[in-house]
């Protein structure tokens, strides 16, 4: 490997921890997912949602390196069908919210999180996976940033670099979010925030069925 290849490799790299960040930092389904996990049931509990986000967004970034997005490109019909079923599971899970927001929340317990940490990771994916404009977000990131010559190594070298991105912020919101004062504060306001969080998924499916005629 040479010293030029070296520096592009860091350069390309460190380019698509920065892209990585500014995409999985912003909000949206992952993150209240992960942030509404964490307030609801245990700290074990909100990571296995988040274990499903951060391989969510690891499909999508490797399937993004495997030409998915141009896929998407060259057959829109294909994408169109995957974004409706994602905007559809979105809009039944922000109504399952704003439904249950004037439920009371029961002591000691974590009914919004019942059910096994697999079936808290295949939420955390699922929820990851029906937004199929990660797809292409990653594409135009990740073929932005790779060099022309780029091998395989560097290739998974850029997916991991995703995946300790994802890693790293998800954990962070459910330790902070998973806390005591942040589980009190959830029974106190449940009816507001639930509402909120809602409403948020609801706009993101709403978004993604219009987007389907743009």
């Amino acid at each position: 490997m040479t010293g030029d290849f070296l520096v592009e490799a860091l350069l390309a790299i460190a380019t698509v921890a920065a892209i990585s960040c500014v995409g999985i930092l912003s909000p949206g389904p992952d993150f209240i997912a992960v942030s509404y996990a964490s307030m609801t049931g245990s700290r074990r509990d909100a990571a296995a949602v988040a274990a499903g986000v951060v391989i969510g967004n690891g499909i999508w970034a490797g399937a993004a390196l495997l030409g998915v997005g141009t896929a998407f490109a060259l057959f829109p019909s294909v994408f169109l069908v995957i974004k409706t079923a994602g905007a559809l599971y979105l809009l039944w899970l922000g109504v399952q919210l704003l439904r249950n927001a004037r439920k009371p929340f029961p002591e000691g317990g974590s009914g919004a999180m019942s059910g096994t940490r697999a079936a808290k990771f295949s939420k955390g994916l699922s929820t990851t996976l029906s937004n199929p404009k990660a797809a292409i977000y990653y594409a135009s990131a990740l073929s932005s940033a790779a060099p022309a010559a780029a091998g395989l190594a560097l290739l998974a070298g850029m997916l991991l670099t995703v995946i300790v991105v994802a890693s790293a912020w998800f954990a962070t919101v459910v330790y902070v979010l998973s806390r005591p004062t942040a589980a009190e504060a959830f029974r106190r306001f449940k009816v507001y925030f639930e509402s909120f969080f809602g409403v948020l998924l609801v706009s993101f499916g709403l978004r993604q069925m219009i987007a389907r005629f743009s």
